[in-house]
């Protein structure tokens, strides 16, 4: 079974196997839990078919020579995904229309790097080539569009060279002046996930330096002041005592919140999960309404 939050897939050697766990297992399983399963969203697929989670397409492709069972799985971003991702892209081009290329840069980099870091785990090679030449192509409309009179060659010139010097690209849309340029999904190397045997748990203590540099690997998009903040806490939330890198979204907390009179000093900033956040902040405000003066400062003055 793979799970994330409330969407979960089981595998199964047969299609018996599946009819079993989705009429009786599961639906054991969760009523226990106060659950059940939804019956539009259930349903049972074969891998040669494939079949989509989490933005991800899992299939079976016939590969008679190069695996033994005859089939190799393939996992990629999926179609609706990909397809999701130019409609937020476009829109997001024509909304910049008009606008200057730093605001372009501002924009589309954040997306482009997130999407990327996301999909970066799976044989992502060619769906990224082929998002580049398409962000190549609204790059151009952009450039023709602010400068409509002017020729392609003194267009090109202006807007594309090899503004990042760490890579032999001279088709790199950016800013001449500031230095700034717009990513490639391209330039995000493909890391393939590392598989975990059978019998390997999280529970075993021989293997839990080995499970903690699995973990780290999740880290790699914090910055340096949070890695440092990290390392200070020990990689541990202190709001609730689980590992800060569980596949939970990480916020800044403040001990002393600004709005109670805090700094934003290094000293009372922490890195939390995102819901131990949110009822810590609700906590701290309530306590503070309960303690607050108001009501005695009002009672003295009617008196």
């Amino acid at each position: 079974m793979v799970r994330y939050a409330d969407d979960f897939v089981v595998f199964c050697e047969t299609e018996e196997d599946a009819l079993q766990v989705k009429d009786r297992i599961l639906p054991t399983w969760l009523a226990e839990r106060g659950l059940s399963l939804s019956a539009e969203k259930t349903r049972i697929v074969r891998l040669t078919e494939g079949f989509d989670f989490l933005s991800f397409n899992v299939k079976h492709y016939p590969h008679p020579q190069t695996s033994r069972s005859g089939y190799k799985l393939c996992i990629k971003p999926s179609k609706k995904a990909v397809l999701g991702k130019v409609a937020e892209l476009r829109e997001a081009w024509l909304a910049l229309r008009g606008h200057s290329l730093a605001a372009v840069l501002w924009k589309l980099n954040p997306i482009i790097r997130g999407w990327a870091n996301y999909h970066r785990r799976v044989v992502s090679s060619r769906t990224f080539n082929k998002l580049d030449a398409w962000m190549y192509c609204r790059a151009r409309r952009y450039a023709k569009h602010t400068h409509p009179k002017k020729s392609w060659e003194w267009i090109r010139q202006r807007y594309w060279g090899q503004w990042n010097k760490e890579r032999n690209d001279q088709w790199v849309f950016g800013d001449k002046r500031s230095g700034r340029y717009l990513l490639k999904f391209s330039w995000f190397k493909i890391e393939r996930h590392e598989l975990v045997r059978g019998t390997s748990s999280p529970d075993d203590p021989d293997l839990r330096d080995n499970w903690w540099e699995r973990q780290k690997v999740n880290a790699k998009p914090l910055s340096a002041e949070d890695l440092d903040m990290a390392n200070d806490q020990g990689w541990v939330c202190r709001l609730c005592g689980m590992d800060l890198i569980n596949d939970e979204e990480l916020h800044r907390h403040h001990t002393i919140p600004r709005a109670m009179g805090g700094s934003n000093a290094r000293s009372i900033r922490e890195l939390v999960h995102l819901y131990c956040h949110q009822q810590e902040t609700r906590r701290q405000f309530n306590s503070v309404k309960e303690s607050s003066p108001a009501d005695v400062l009002q009672d003295s003055c009617s008196k």
